[in-house]
């Protein structure tokens, strides 16, 4: 009779899951260009002046139309701030951080409003580099960080990150026409952009889907060509990365699935094919060389580095980063090894109030615009104690 019960709740259990998973709908960033570009000792760079718009498709029609969402400068950096104004100002700040740092929204990212608020306090002439790049981990914020210095020779380094980063691993990001469709593709590997296993797309792309497309797409009464097209490939990519939702499959539980990500953060099931970027455990991540060089470089260079976490409005609410096991023995090595404590939201004293809107819910997780200043002036806040004339 035990054994029974167990059985029949599970199967219901299951049963629930598909259920809610069949009537999730089926939805796709639609974007305008191949924003990241092939990198071998970063993984990724932005070519200058380019520009990133991007749509949401949901069950094969566009419903919302996010807008400019990244936006190159002439050097190629995430936000305003050029090398140019770097060399006459009088305090030089680099920023690694993934898209949260590097999101747009009404021209402004977070270290653009850093450098704002920073400049409005001190009176200085601040320049805030923003070398972030979306989906990045902090595998690759520490690299980057790391091997620009000698370049860039910064007065401060800030790493801001969200609690996903911490697990996720190092990847190389090029474009590529396959079958005459533009792709943005994502690699764990330099050289493994052939190995379709490992290797996945980021975005949809067709260089039609622009700004004025999208917003002629919202009140159209049918979908059209390339809306269909891209729909159309979207269904073929998860059939062949074998992801699409199976509701009466025998062979797989999406209950475990489930419960698996919620705990360890990855899926049960074919993890390469789920996730964009490959994920690290705790080991993996020390055992990485690139890691302990970055560590390594930072600590002789001297540089101050200072490492702040982005909390989302959950975390928030709740007053605590979500980590699950790997994620905090991540966050302790961090501190150990870099000899500081990370920066929380949650510690500080003096804290900026809370917008009533945050993010882009129900559409998108990045921050607004009063998120964007928000954070800035959080990590502002932060930074502003070491600023002083070079």
């Amino acid at each position: 009779m035990l054994v029974t019960g167990v059985v029949l709740s599970f199967v219901l259990a299951e049963v629930v899951v598909r259920a809610q998973l069949w009537t999730r709908p089926v939805s796709f960033h639609l974007v305008n260009v191949a924003y990241g570009q092939y990198d071998a000792q970063f993984g990724q760079r932005f070519v200058p002046n380019s520009r990133k718009a991007l749509s949401l498709v949901s069950n094969g029609r566009v419903v919302w139309c996010a807008g400019l969402v990244a936006n190159a400068n002439e050097d190629g950096l995430g936000g305003r701030t050029t090398l140019r104004d770097a060399r006459g100002a009088d305090f030089v700040i680099v920023t690694t951080g993934d898209s949260f740092s590097y999101w747009v929204r009404s021209a402004l990212t977070v270290p653009d409003v850093v450098e704002s608020v920073l400049h409005e306090r001190t009176g200085l002439k601040v320049a805030n580099l923003n070398l972030a790049r979306g989906a990045y981990g902090i595998l690759q914020m520490l690299t980057v960080a790391a091997e620009t210095y000698p370049t860039l020779k910064p007065d401060l380094v800030v790493v801001q990150f969200i609690s996903d980063d911490l697990t996720r691993g190092r990847w190389w990001n090029r474009e590529a026409v396959i079958d005459g469709r533009t792709r943005s593709q994502i690699s764990p590997r330099p050289d493994g952009f052939e190995d379709t296993r490992i290797t996945n797309d980021q975005d949809v792309i067709d260089r039609r889907a622009t700004e004025d497309w999208c917003q002629r797409q919202l009140t159209a009464l049918e979908p059209d060509v390339v809306v269909k097209e891209a729909a159309a490939y979207h269904r073929a990519y998860l059939r062949s990365k074998g992801i699409t939702f199976e509701p009466f499959s025998l062979t797989r539980s999406y209950l475990i699935d489930t419960v698996w990500r919620g705990l360890f953060g990855r899926p049960f099931h074919s993890q390469t094919a789920h996730s964009l970027m490959p994920r690290v455990t705790a080991s993996e991540f020390l055992a990485d060389p690139g890691y302990h060089d970055a560590v390594r470089k930072l600590k002789t260079f001297g540089v101050p580095t200072i490492l702040v976490h982005l909390p989302n409005k959950a975390e928030i609410m709740t007053g605590r980063p979500f980590r699950g096991r790997e994620a905090t023995a991540i966050w302790t090595q961090l501190e150990r090894d870099l000899d500081t404590r990370i920066v929380t939201l949650a510690a500080m004293e003096n804290r900026p109030p809370t917008p009533p809107t945050i993010d882009l819910q129900p559409n998108n997780a990045h921050p607004s615009l009063d998120g964007i200043r928000f954070y800035g002036e959080y990590v502002a806040a932060v930074i502003a104690p070491r600023v002083k004339r070079r």
